[in-house]
Parts: structure tokens; C-alpha cells; sequence
């Protein structure tokens, strides 16, 4: 059995994804602001009329420097029926926030995988490859580098959400460097359990890192049920926040059926004495994530 996991997590979701990309500066009219050239575009009326019932639209247009990844007309279409109109005037811009950043940042200044704060306080994660820009795994940069007098524009085909607005799954595949977990969530089907709706899971993530620190092999001598059982272990099916722990030693059991051992104290949160919780709390709409420096094992 193969467990090249991020190649056939690629491979499965590769016929939803446009790559499509062009990385050539497109012209604008000289003293075009953002909004602007949101306003001048046909394709981006969706996001002018957010950008206007939030009141974003003046400070795209007078503030800056920002870089915007503008969600086209199609990009909204995607989402779920219903979403927007379901928003308050807050999570609306909060969402529109998620899409700015408050520097000017053209596609030839990023770094092949980093997170960046957005103005909405959360980070974004970009890949960047031959073939083009990637943001949180899913959303690509079809327009790159549309320059306007107060920043940098460039268009993406997916609206990009904070986690709080994803499940789980969602949560982990934005984060570049949990793509080995979710090739394996992917691997061993997984996927539907976890995007459960009315779920409230705790799932410790491990990240990339700690599945390359396993000893060599250990990966390619699982079984497809034993790599399960192995995943299942680090899921609790209770949702617990970081600030739910006073200091002490806890035993949880989780959807293996055996526990693992949470000590928390000095600031820190240990899982089985030897696994750290490196980022807590990524809380979504049927779960939280705590990513782990190192893979639970039963």
C-alpha cells in the first residue's frame, strides 16, 4: 500500500481545483484604487456590494497600502445557498477582512509556503509553486498582481473563511503544514465522520513535522486499519478548548477506545509525556483543533 498521502490527497481533490494562473502584472488605468478596480470589473459585483454594506468599500478606497485577494462573482456562487444572506454585518466583514492584508505583497514576493495575518486578526496560508499561488489549500490565484495605487489586487476563485466558518477537516486542509494528516484523514475515509455537522469533536493534529520524526518506515508498514485506529486516537469526541483545563493531570478517551493522558501545567499542555501542543484552540463550526509536535500512538 502507497502512503505518498499528500499525492493522493492531491490527486483526489485536484478535478475541484482550477490552477489556472497568470503571472504577468496586468495594466490598470494610472489612479485606480482598489475598490476601483473592484467596482470597474463585472466579475467582482458580488464583493462590491459586500464591500459596500460593510462600509469596507471607503477604506479600500482611501487606506492602504493593502493586498486584497478579491473573490470573483463564481466564488460566491460557490458557497452553500444561503450564506451570505444568513450573515450579520459583522461576520460579513470579518470574512471581507480575512481577504486583506495591510501591506502591498505582489506574488513574486512570496515564499513557497508561509501564514500570514490578515486584517482580521487570522492568518491566511499561501503555497506558491511553478504553476501558480495557492491560498488555505483550496482557493487559487487566477489574476495575480493587479496593481492599483493603494495596494495590489489578486483574484481567487474560492471566498476564503476564518475558521470559525469551517469544520474540522476544513481547518486542517487550509494549514499547508498539516497536509500529511489529511492525506491520511483522506486515506483511511475518514473525511465524512469528521465533517459530521453535529459533531463537537477535540482533535489533536499532528503536524508534518511530527510524522517525519517517526521512525523511517513506520508509515508504509500500516495498514490501512491500523493507520485508522491510529488517527481515531487522537480524536476526543468532546469539544475542549484549551481555557476549559485548569492545571492537572486528565484522561480522556478517545474514538480508538483507549485514552491518552492530558497534563497541563507551566503554561504548556502535554499529551502521553511526550507530544506538546504547539497551537491551540483552532475552534470550528463542529470541533477544535490542537495541533501536536509529535504523532499519538495507541
Amino acid at each position: 500500500m502507497s502512503y505518498k498521502l499528500i499525492t493522493l490527497f492531491t490527486f483526489l481533490i485536484g478535478s475541484f481545483m482550477l490552477m489556472a494562473y497568470n503571472d504577468s502584472t496586468t495594466s490598470v488605468d494610472e489612479g485606480q484604487s482598489i475598490t476601483e478596480i473592484a467596482v470597474n470589473s463585472p466579475d467582482f459585483s458580488v464583493l462590491v456590494d459586500a464591500l459596500g454594506q460593510t462600509g469596507l468599500a471607503a477604506t479600500l478606497d482611501t487606506g492602504g497600502p493593502f493586498t486584497v485577494f478579491a473573490p470573483n462573482n463564481g466564488a460566491f456562487a460557490d458557497l452553500p445557498a444561503g450564506t451570505l444572506e444568513s450573515l450579520t454585518e459583522e461576520q460579513l466583514t470579518e470574512i471581507l477582512l480575512y481577504h486583506v492584508i495591510g501591506a502591498s505583497v505582489l506574488a513574486g514576493d512570496l515564499a513557497p509556503e508561509q501564514a500570514v495575518e490578515t486584517l482580521s486578526g487570522e492568518e491566511v496560508f499561501i503555497t506558491t509553486t511553478g504553476t501558480g499561488v495557492q491560498i488555505n489549500g483550496a482557493s487559487n490565484v487566477f489574476q495575480a498582481d493587479v496593481i492599483a495605487t493603494n495596494g495590489v489586487l489578486h483574484a481567487v476563485n474560492t471566498v476564503l473563511l476564518p475558521d470559525a466558518y469551517n469544520d474540522v477537516t476544513g481547518i486542517a486542509l487550509k494549514r499547508y503544514f498539516l497536509s500529511t494528516l489529511v492525506g491520511a484523514v483522506v486515506q483511511t475515509e475518514l473525511l465524512d465522520a469528521l465533517q459530521n455537522p453535529e459533531a463537537n469533536y477535540t482533535v489533536f493534529a499532528p503536524t508534518d513535522e511530527a510524522f517525519a520524526n517517526l521512525p523511517s518506515g513506520t508509515l508504509e508498514s500500516l495498514t490501512v486499519d491500523q493507520l485508522r485506529n491510529i488517527l481515531l486516537y487522537h480524536v476526543v469526541d468532546t469539544r475542549i478548548l484549551s481555557t476549559d483545563l485548569a492545571d492537572g493531570t486528565y484522561e480522556l478517551e478517545t474514538l480508538s477506545g483507549d485514552s491518552i493522558e492530558v497534563v497541563v501545567g507551566g503554561g504548556s499542555i502535554t499529551i502521553n509525556g511526550n507530544a506538546t501542543v504547539t497551537g491551540a484552540d483552532l475552534n470550528g463550526t463542529n470541533g477544535v483543533i490542537h495541533t501536536i509536535s509529535n504523532v499519538l500512538l495507541p
